[in-house]
């Protein structure tokens, strides 16, 4: 059984090592130039002071989480473990996002990352603006949700 959650401060760890591993995982082909310390720095002292977080936890293991930036209006950040992937975990995580900002949202993601832009585009969001990532040097795309 699965359930979402606000992020607690002694998630950060487990949030960080599933976001590191999975795009990892995900991106193969990249080495991303930044270490785990310096995602898990970003986390820390960035995305969990600034956004809204929620984790999905199955038996009391974190296998998904959501960054909504309010204020931004962004989706920052959505990520499910690779072996809880195709359980309706990124669905509920998504209309969580939707929750938070019922006027719409935006993301950036790479091209390549053809999965998750499947997924986004399931979920009603339209492809946009490209760009080139700042970090990995990568291709991005920007994506939009305005709901009806």
């Amino acid at each position: 059984m699965q359930a979402i959650r606000p992020l607690k401060s002694s998630d950060i760890e487990a949030v960080v090592k599933l976001w590191w591993e999975t795009w990892n995982q995900t991106f193969p082909e990249i080495k991303h130039p930044h270490p785990y310390a310096s995602w898990k720095a970003r986390f820390q002292n960035d995305i969990a002071v600034r956004g809204n977080i929620w984790v999905a936890e199955v038996e009391s293991y974190i296998v998904g989480f959501v960054v909504v930036m309010e204020e931004e209006k962004e989706l920052n950040q959505l990520f499910v473990d690779s072996d809880y992937q195709n359980q309706g975990i990124g669905r509920v995580l998504m209309e969580k996002a939707k929750d938070i900002c019922p006027q719409g949202l935006t993301l950036t993601t790479l091209q390549s990352n053809t999965k998750a832009c499947l997924f986004y585009e399931k979920h009603d969001f339209q492809p946009g603006r490209l760009s080139k990532n700042k970090i990995n040097g990568q291709p991005n795309i920007e994506y939009r949700w305005i709901p009806n």
